[in-house]
């Protein structure tokens, strides 16, 4: 049935954060998605955070999409405005159930009195929403059927352009994701810090996920580990918020693992393959013959990764100028690495974790990077990696 929730207004004193998507800084004020401007066909809300000189008059229109978003509860009310207040303000956008197979779009227009006004568009997916395996995307595994798995595509919103943030394979029967893909350039990094606000998934029912909002009751043997790192997605807001989805992470050991050799895998990736040309990375967790189990907020008990796993893709110049599909098998390399979950004594990454992408396909079962020849996933060159 088609209705509205009620709108709330209300400031929230939180840490500051940089401008995101959409936001363009003003003396008066700024405005951007909380979250996610992206969300699931159910009905929901959105979140608007404002921030700005105390005192600074602000509007806010609906400008497209008002037949299904609502600043009201009881009727259909497209405009709102206010004053900001020390702190951060945050104003709701409540929308229906899209019964529709295709994604809409809204339009929020905010504007502050003697500064610039901010666009902010809100895509809701609809019914019908097939994988996401465009051959463009270099990062996607290929299609593998699964009982238990949805295959989820997040999206957002960068300099008034819709980019995929990440994809993953999601097993409900873990309460987790088998893998992440995701491109690894400098438009996705920058100086935001992270936000640290666990959230369910707005992809994945909530009957298939865990509630970590706080740590695992066996912290501090395990950490909610990432998978695709915070520190990946730091251009703006949104990218970081969608990283702490509970879909995003696992069961991971702390100490020795997420906290040491795993977290600088991370930023090598960051500080010595990313390139130009865009590092492709695929992270999964594999189970295994899982045996332990993590207990969440709520009690409820998952199943503990025995492995975890990153495979990379890049050319070998890393200036190319070249997609990795216009490249002959000459110009690119892989690499894959394979680590226990357990705590290791080294703290750096070498040789030693390093596999052949098509070795960690054997023990999978997917195939990455199926865009590419054979013949580049059967090897790597530790020298080329920067590896001893």
């Amino acid at each position: 049935m088609f209705r509205y929730f009620l709108i709330a207004f209300l400031s929230l004193t939180l840490w500051a954060c940089g401008s995101d998507e959409g936001a363009e800084i003003a003396p008066s004020g700024t405005a951007y998605w909380n979250n996610s401007s992206s969300v699931a066909a159910q009905k929901g809300n959105a979140a608007i955070r404002m921030e700005g000189t105390a005192g600074t008059q602000w509007q806010a229109e609906i400008t497209e999409g008002s037949e299904w978003c609502s600043f009201s509860l009881s009727s259909k009310i497209a405009t709102k405005e206010g004053t900001l207040v020390e702190g951060m303000n945050v104003l709701y956008v409540y929308y229906s159930d899209n019964i529709n197979d295709a994604q809409r779009q809204a339009t929020v227009t905010v504007s502050f009195a003697g500064g610039k006004q901010t666009v902010l568009t809100l895509s809701q997916k609809g019914q019908v929403n097939s994988p996401e395996f465009s051959t463009s995307w270099a990062e996607i595994p290929a299609y593998k059927e699964g009982t238990n798995f949805q295959y989820v595509t997040h999206y957002v919103n960068l300099n008034g352009k819709e980019v995929r943030n990440y994809s993953m394979c999601y097993d409900k029967s873990h309460k987790g994701a088998l893998w992440v893909a995701y491109p690894l350039h400098s438009c996705y990094i920058g100086g935001l810090d992270r936000t640290d606000e666990w959230i369910y998934d707005p992809d994945i029912a909530e009957e298939y996920q865990i509630f970590v909002a706080r740590a695992y009751k066996e912290y501090p043997a395990y950490d909610r580990g990432h998978q695709i790192p915070s520190a990946d997605r730091t251009m703006t807001r949104e990218m970081n918020a969608q990283t702490f989805y509970f879909s995003n992470q696992t069961p991971q050991t702390g100490k020795g693992l997420n906290q040491s050799i795993w977290m600088n895998l991370e930023d090598k990736l960051r500080k010595s393959y990313m390139c130009s040309d865009t590092l492709y990375v695929v992270t999964g967790a594999y189970y295994g013959n899982a045996s332990k189990q993590a207990t969440d907020n709520n009690g409820v008990k998952v199943d503990v990764p025995t492995h975890y796993f990153k495979v990379l893709l890049r050319t070998k110049s890393g200036v190319s100028g070249k997609w990795v599909n216009q490249c002959d098998a000459s110009q690119l390399q892989t690499i894959g690495f394979w680590l226990e979950n357990k705590a290791y004594s080294e703290s750096q990454p070498s040789k030693a974790i390093c596999k052949k992408v098509s070795e960690i396909e054997q023990l999978t079962g997917f195939t990455f990077f199926p865009g590419i020849p054979q013949e580049v996933k059967n090897d790597f060159n530790a020298i080329e990696w920067n590896l001893n």
